[in-house]
């Protein structure tokens, strides 16, 4: 089953399952040395394009337990963002976002995104998770997955990714993994846990997390018309 999220006058759309064109625009970013720096354990050996085709493929068969998405950028907002290009206009590739590790027994799941760095602090992060979240606990019967539940795990020393889980997420902090991770290096580091919860969603985090999408949107928006 194909879905697609946007928001209203977004600037990405969420795609499932993820196209196989972009295999390799995922192991490009998957292997850049931004996303290697919170993410230790992986390596450009573990992440090679063989390994990121071989995972996109048996996560799309595997739709009870994950629900991966591919995160494009919208043509007419780039389009006005940047100076027009030669040639013709397709949506650009900016990461990927998903629920992994589904457990529908107790309605729960986790959620990891990785974001092109170019696009990090732009609003495109939470304009994504966003989009997902509201999926994700969106009642099965009104097209949703029904979740309860949903974490994030993140190394500890990923202090930005942790600043915003609390700022703009008003995530709860559940525990610290002790040395849960083994880098490539051979040295173990500690993971955080935060969740929240369907209740928190719609009682008031969806609300402003939907205020600070729009507040991205309409920068992005006087930025494009200040250069016309």
């Amino acid at each position: 089953m194909s879905i697609k999220l946007s928001y209203p006058d977004g600037r990405i759309t969420l795609i499932h399952p993820p196209p196989p064109e972009d295999d390799l625009n995922t192991h490009l970013l998957y292997t850049h040395p931004h996303i290697l720096k919170y993410l230790p354990f992986w390596t450009p050996e573990n992440q090679s394009l063989q390994s990121v085709t071989a995972k996109r493929a048996a996560r799309t068969l595997d739709s009870d337990h994950f629900r991966q998405f591919a995160i494009y950028r919208i043509n007419s907002h780039h389009n006005n963002e940047v100076a027009a290009s030669s040639g013709p206009q397709l949506p650009e590739f900016l990461g990927t976002i998903g629920f992994v590790y589904i457990q529908r027994h107790f309605d729960s799941s986790e959620l990891g995104i990785i974001l092109q760095p170019d696009a990090h602090r732009a609003g495109y992060a939470a304009e994504a998770i966003y989009l997902l979240l509201d999926h994700g606990f969106t009642l099965m019967e009104a097209g949703g997955l029904g979740f309860n539940r949903v974490i994030f795990t993140t190394a500890a020393m990923n202090t930005p990714m942790r600043g915003w889980l609390e700022r703009a997420l008003e995530a709860t902090q559940e525990s610290t993994q002790r040395e849960a991770w083994k880098t490539a290096t051979g040295e173990y580091i500690d993971a955080v846990v935060y969740s929240i919860l369907r209740r928190e969603w719609v009682g008031g985090v969806k609300g402003k997390l939907a205020e600070r999408v729009d507040r991205a949107i309409a920068k992005s928006k006087r930025g494009a018309d200040a250069t016309l």
